[in-house]
Protein backbone atom coordinates (compact mmCIF):
# COMPACT_ATOMS: atom_id res chain seq x y z
CA UNK A 1 0.00 0.00 0.00
CA UNK A 2 2.96 2.50 0.88
CA UNK A 3 4.60 1.57 -2.51
CA UNK A 4 1.35 2.17 -4.04
CA UNK A 5 1.03 6.04 -2.50
CA UNK A 6 4.90 6.25 -3.14
CA UNK A 7 4.48 5.67 -6.72
CA UNK A 8 1.40 7.83 -6.67
CA UNK A 9 3.28 10.62 -5.21
CA UNK A 10 6.15 10.60 -7.69
CA UNK A 11 4.27 10.96 -10.53
CA UNK A 12 2.65 14.19 -9.11
CA UNK A 13 6.05 15.36 -8.27
CA UNK A 14 5.54 15.02 -4.62
CA UNK A 15 8.23 14.28 -2.33
CA UNK A 16 6.81 10.84 -0.91
CA UNK A 17 10.03 10.31 1.31
CA UNK A 18 8.00 12.88 3.83
CA UNK A 19 4.96 11.60 3.30
CA UNK A 20 6.34 8.19 4.69
CA UNK A 21 7.65 9.34 7.26
CA UNK A 22 4.97 11.45 8.73
CA UNK A 23 3.03 8.36 8.49
CA UNK A 24 5.88 6.34 10.77
CA UNK A 25 6.00 9.39 13.36
CA UNK A 26 2.08 9.30 13.54
CA UNK A 27 2.50 5.04 14.46
CA UNK A 28 5.09 5.70 16.67
CA UNK A 29 3.26 8.84 18.79
CA UNK A 30 0.01 6.33 18.48
CA UNK A 31 1.93 3.40 20.01
CA UNK A 32 3.65 5.68 22.56
CA UNK A 33 -0.01 7.40 23.72
CA UNK A 34 -1.27 4.02 23.64
CA UNK A 35 0.75 2.44 25.74
CA UNK A 36 1.02 5.60 28.72
CA UNK A 37 -2.39 5.28 30.00
CA UNK A 38 -3.41 9.04 30.60
CA UNK A 39 -7.18 9.08 31.29
CA UNK A 40 -8.06 10.58 34.53
CA UNK A 41 -11.25 10.63 35.57
CA UNK A 42 -12.71 14.03 35.99
CA UNK A 43 -13.81 13.30 39.93
CA UNK A 44 -10.91 12.06 40.58
CA UNK A 45 -8.88 15.43 39.20
CA UNK A 46 -11.91 17.42 41.19
CA UNK A 47 -11.04 15.68 44.27
CA UNK A 48 -7.56 16.48 43.93
CA UNK A 49 -8.12 20.19 43.14
CA UNK A 50 -10.60 20.58 46.25
CA UNK A 51 -7.83 18.92 48.38
CA UNK A 52 -5.03 21.40 47.35
CA UNK A 53 -7.64 24.03 47.84
CA UNK A 54 -8.67 22.93 51.13
CA UNK A 55 -4.79 22.91 51.96
CA UNK A 56 -3.81 26.09 50.80
CA UNK A 57 -6.82 27.47 52.78
CA UNK A 58 -5.51 25.90 55.94
CA UNK A 59 -2.32 26.71 55.61
CA UNK A 60 -3.47 30.60 55.37
CA UNK A 61 -5.43 30.17 58.59
CA UNK A 62 -2.46 28.90 60.31
CA UNK A 63 -0.38 31.38 59.33
CA UNK A 64 -2.75 34.49 59.91
CA UNK A 65 -3.21 32.89 64.10
CA UNK A 66 0.23 32.75 64.42
CA UNK A 67 1.36 36.37 63.29
CA UNK A 68 -2.18 37.52 65.04
CA UNK A 69 -0.49 37.34 68.55
CA UNK A 70 2.88 39.13 67.19
CA UNK A 71 0.43 42.75 67.14
CA UNK A 72 -2.28 42.15 69.19
CA UNK A 73 -5.19 44.16 69.36
CA UNK A 74 -6.59 46.09 72.57
CA UNK A 75 -9.57 43.31 72.50
CA UNK A 76 -6.91 40.47 71.92
CA UNK A 77 -5.14 41.69 75.05
CA UNK A 78 -7.95 42.66 77.09
CA UNK A 79 -9.37 38.90 76.99
CA UNK A 80 -5.98 37.67 77.69
CA UNK A 81 -5.73 39.61 80.12
CA UNK A 82 -9.04 39.64 81.87
CA UNK A 83 -8.84 35.69 81.21
CA UNK A 84 -5.66 34.90 83.54
CA UNK A 85 -7.52 37.17 86.26
CA UNK A 86 -9.58 34.61 86.39
CA UNK A 87 -12.78 36.07 84.83
CA UNK A 88 -15.08 34.18 82.98
CA UNK A 89 -16.72 34.63 79.96
CA UNK A 90 -20.09 36.29 80.93
CA UNK A 91 -17.51 38.52 82.89
CA UNK A 92 -15.39 39.80 79.96
CA UNK A 93 -18.78 40.44 77.89
CA UNK A 94 -20.42 42.07 80.80
CA UNK A 95 -17.43 44.54 81.11
CA UNK A 96 -16.98 44.69 77.14
CA UNK A 97 -20.84 45.99 77.81
CA UNK A 98 -19.72 48.21 80.37
CA UNK A 99 -17.30 49.74 78.45
CA UNK A 100 -19.07 50.59 75.24
CA UNK A 101 -21.48 51.78 76.47
CA UNK A 102 -19.43 54.56 78.62
CA UNK A 103 -17.42 54.90 75.45
CA UNK A 104 -13.68 53.70 76.62
CA UNK A 105 -11.70 52.69 74.06
CA UNK A 106 -11.16 49.26 75.27
CA UNK A 107 -12.10 47.79 78.70
CA UNK A 108 -8.62 47.24 80.29
CA UNK A 109 -9.60 50.69 81.87
CA UNK A 110 -11.96 48.47 83.90
CA UNK A 111 -9.60 46.11 85.16
CA UNK A 112 -7.28 49.02 86.42
CA UNK A 113 -8.57 49.88 89.38
CA UNK A 114 -12.02 49.55 91.72
CA UNK A 115 -12.89 52.88 91.56
CA UNK A 116 -13.06 53.09 87.72
CA UNK A 117 -15.28 50.02 87.93
CA UNK A 118 -17.91 50.84 90.12
CA UNK A 119 -17.75 54.75 88.24
CA UNK A 120 -18.22 52.99 84.99
CA UNK A 121 -20.65 50.12 86.29
CA UNK A 122 -22.97 52.48 87.91
CA UNK A 123 -23.16 54.46 84.86
CA UNK A 124 -24.24 52.03 83.04
CA UNK A 125 -26.93 50.80 85.16
CA UNK A 126 -28.37 54.19 85.58
CA UNK A 127 -30.12 53.28 82.24
CA UNK A 128 -31.76 50.19 83.44
CA UNK A 129 -34.66 48.96 85.71
CA UNK A 130 -34.17 48.69 89.38
CA UNK A 131 -34.28 44.78 89.01
CA UNK A 132 -31.24 45.15 86.32
CA UNK A 133 -29.47 47.32 88.24
CA UNK A 134 -29.59 45.54 91.12
CA UNK A 135 -28.22 42.57 89.19
CA UNK A 136 -25.28 44.52 87.63
CA UNK A 137 -24.64 45.34 90.90
CA UNK A 138 -24.33 42.31 92.03
CA UNK A 139 -22.20 40.94 89.20
CA UNK A 140 -19.88 43.95 89.87
CA UNK A 141 -19.24 43.32 92.98
CA UNK A 142 -18.64 39.08 91.94
CA UNK A 143 -16.34 40.53 89.54
CA UNK A 144 -14.56 43.03 91.89
CA UNK A 145 -13.50 40.05 94.10
CA UNK A 146 -12.36 38.03 91.55
CA UNK A 147 -10.25 40.73 90.80
CA UNK A 148 -9.43 43.03 93.57
CA UNK A 149 -9.61 40.51 96.29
Amino acid sequence: MQQLIISMLAQTGTNGGTLVEREKLKEVSKHINDGVQHDIPWELLLVGLGATLIGIVIVSIRRWWLRRQDDPSPMVLYSAIARKAGLGWSDRFMLWRIARASELPTPITLLLARGALRHYADGYSRERSAKTQQRIRHRVAQIESVLFG
